[in-house]
């Protein structure tokens, strides 16, 4: 089943954090990741040598989007919509969507799920 953003628009950061809206997302396709310390705690997830993720160029429907919002380091995940959209969660807004071309500097990391469903 594919999530649509209507499943996750308006949660508050309470309820769905950057890395569990993520979970969320992909769960909703049937996929189960591995917990936030596994990937980011590393720096990213190909850093921790998890092949699961593939980095990739340019952002596509699906990708997570690694950033950088407060420091040097990616603090921050979101899910590309397409169509120059990603959907991510922030304490001030809680789950929303976003103009990816508002985030481009930020970025430090595209990456694609390639792993198998759970």
């Amino acid at each position: 089943m594919r999530p649509t953003i209507l499943d996750f628009v308006g949660k508050t950061w309470a309820e769905l954090p950057c890395w569990e809206l993520v979970v969320a997302w992909y769960a909703a396709q049937g996929i189960t990741l591995r917990p936030y310390t596994d990937y980011w705690m590393c720096g990213a997830p190909s850093d921790a040598g998890l092949a699961e993720w593939t980095p990739a160029d340019e952002p596509r429907e699906g990708d997570v989007l690694a950033m950088n919002l407060t420091g040097r380091a990616a603090d921050h995940v979101g899910i590309c919509l397409g169509g120059g959209k990603f959907l991510h969660s922030t304490e001030y807004a809680g789950v929303c969507v976003e103009q990816l071309e508002r985030y481009r500097r930020r970025i430090m990391g595209i990456y694609r799920y390639t792993g198998g469903k759970a």
